[in-house]
């Protein structure tokens, strides 16, 4: 397991939790296209967030390991829009992966943008992610 933390950058016309709401809830689509969701489905985001408590910036929480299986049916347009500071090159190797991979599986570190910063734990901490613990607080 490779836990890695996403922190997703605000645009114009998003906040950061908009943001990673609308990008975490395409990966869930990447399994499950909304063309083949059933009435009762539910479900929006494939990963949890967290929320910087200065800051109030989110981050996905993720597993670069984690296998994520690409629906024949999936359409990445949205989430390409999501992310504008990507450069179309790395767009169309993205969808050219993702194209040449449904049906499969992929690990999810391998579709992470080159222009996403990544965190590790120890790196989340030092840049004070986690909240102290309230014993610390009184201690």
């Amino acid at each position: 397991m490779s836990k890695i933390y996403l922190p997703v950058q605000p645009t114009e016309d998003m906040t950061s939790e908009e943001r990673a709401i609308a990008i975490n809830t395409e990966v869930y689509n990447l399994r499950c296209p909304e063309s083949v969701k059933q009435a009762g489905d539910v479900r929006l985001m494939y990963y949890g967030t967290i929320t910087h408590p200065l800051t109030t910036q989110v981050a996905l929480t993720t597993d670069s390991e984690d296998m994520i299986y690409v629906h024949p049916a999936v359409d990445i347009t949205i989430m390409l829009s999501l992310m504008p500071e990507i450069p179309q090159e790395e767009k169309d190797q993205l969808s050219a992966y993702i194209d040449a991979n449904r049906g499969g599986s992929v690990p999810f570190g391998t579709f992470i943008p080159t222009t996403s910063e990544q965190l590790t734990e120890e790196e989340a901490e030092l840049a004070g992610w986690f909240p102290p613990e309230l014993d610390e607080l009184e201690g």
